[in-house]
């Protein structure tokens, strides 16, 4: 989960993940994996999600959102604090799926 949520911080790696089918591997470990892998997982989905929206879409359609709203509620403080604060930026710079520099992409790898 590490090295997918490294891939999705660059152009090169989000194109890689999707092409090779992570999402919904990604969907899973948020789904069904111990906690510290749903960190990381949270963080590579979104990254995947704040540059592109068709990835957005495609998260959408391999059913991330239930899981993900489960994990906002019940999931580790820091996996809540990734997901929470990307909502936050995105409500406030108008919802779309798109980082400007210094954006959710960025802010979600500290």
């Amino acid at each position: 989960m590490v090295v997918l949520a490294s891939l999705a911080s660059i152009a090169e790696g989000r194109d890689a993940v999707v092409e090779a089918g992570g999402i919904p591997a990604l969907v899973e470990t948020i789904e069904d994996g111990p906690a510290r892998e749903k960190e990381f997982a949270v963080v590579a989905l979104l990254q995947l999600c704040s540059e592109c929206s068709s990835n957005c879409a495609l998260l959408v359609r391999e059913g991330a959102i239930p899981p993900l709203v489960a994990l906002s509620q019940s999931g580790s403080a820091r996996a809540k604090h990734k997901l929470l604060g990307y909502l936050r930026e995105q409500r406030q710079g108008g919802g779309g799926c798109r980082a400007g520099p210094g954006g959710a992409a960025t802010s979600m790898a500290r």
